[in-house]
């Protein structure tokens, strides 16, 4: 499926200030959705390539945005409404997935259904339309639970739509199912958004920074969900040494995702009175990518003192 682009979130810690940051990936922007050319482990085909949420963590500070908010509206058991399916289209789904639904379902009616709702779903995603994805997901996923692709599309929409609870019932669930990790990130962000307790952040985290599989952007995301988790918990050096670690390892590439990394090390630096190594970071993020983020208002900031 093709790269997706994201709405645009606030960077962690401060908000970008003039200009637009644009899409994700089209002009180096964070991509919540990953990197799909490289989903890693034994099958790379397995995996549907969903949006997996390689940015800067950001569910905690939307559910505390939404703390005085009304309750979401109890839904109902029953059985979510067949969605109507376009009759003229094929699945467009990894060859794994579709021969998974085949093995669970069978070759029948049933299965192309669901097979098409999945890949109707995940173009929804796609284009940005939670309004198709959910609950077409919602059917396929109640009529075929023990499909892991379904499970961690449903959970990405979930996750999308600030759907934090749910999300990460789904996505443990995917986990469970096909025992990858490389949602991880949207696990431990889940976590982090509801409030759970720090290790289970961290552990969470760290299984998939610690899967030298798993695609290198997922990884990044998970040192940034790691990081900011001990920061907030109050142990901001903590935070930086995760970063530090994770940079060290990958070298001074400038791929997005460790730019990413180094921007979230620069604001935790700034957070932890250490302005060298603010500038250092920003300036290497500004170096590779001038209009990345609010990354030259950082460094003039800096500059003032």
């Amino acid at each position: 499926m093709p790269e997706q682009q994201p709405p645009e979130r606030t960077p962690r810690g401060r908000q970008a200030r003039g200009g637009s940051r644009g899409g994700p990936r089209d002009d180096q922007r964070g991509d919540r959705r990953g990197n799909r050319g490289s989903r890693g482990g034994p099958d790379e085909d397995r995996s549907l390539g969903a949006p997996t949420g390689a940015r800067v963590p950001v569910g905690l500070d939307r559910a505390r945005a939404k703390a005085g908010a009304l309750p979401r509206q109890s839904r109902s058991a029953a059985a979510p409404p067949r969605p109507v399916l376009p009759e003229d289209e094929t699945p467009q789904l990894p060859k794994a997935v579709q021969r998974e639904i085949e093995r669970v379902i069978g070759r029948n009616r049933r299965g192309d259904d669901i097979a098409l709702a999945l890949s109707v779903g995940a173009a929804a995603i796609d284009e940005e339309r939670l309004d198709v994805a959910l609950p077409t997901l919602a059917w396929a996923k109640h009529e075929a639970p023990r499909i892991a692709a379904v499970r961690e599309a449903y959970g990405v929409a979930l996750y999308l739509d600030e759907q934090y609870a749910p999300a990460l019932s789904e996505l443990q669930a995917y986990k469970r199912i096909s025992g990858r990790v490389d949602q991880n990130h949207l696990i431990a962000d889940c976590l982090r958004a509801l409030g759970r307790e720090v290790d289970r952040v961290v552990d969470a985290a760290a299984e998939l920074l610690e899967d030298q599989r798993a695609p290198e952007d997922r990884r990044a995301e998970a040192a940034i969900v790691w990081a900011s988790t001990l920061a907030d918990a109050g142990d901001v050096g903590a935070g930086r040494a995760v970063l530090r670690g994770y940079l060290a390892r990958v070298g001074a590439g400038q791929a997005e995702h460790v730019l990413r990394v180094r921007y979230v090390a620069g604001d935790l630096a700034v957070r932890d009175g250490d302005p060298d190594a603010a500038r250092e970071q920003f300036g290497l993020v500004g170096g590779a990518d001038p209009d990345y983020l609010d990354v030259a208002e950082r460094l003039e900031d800096l500059a003032r003192g």
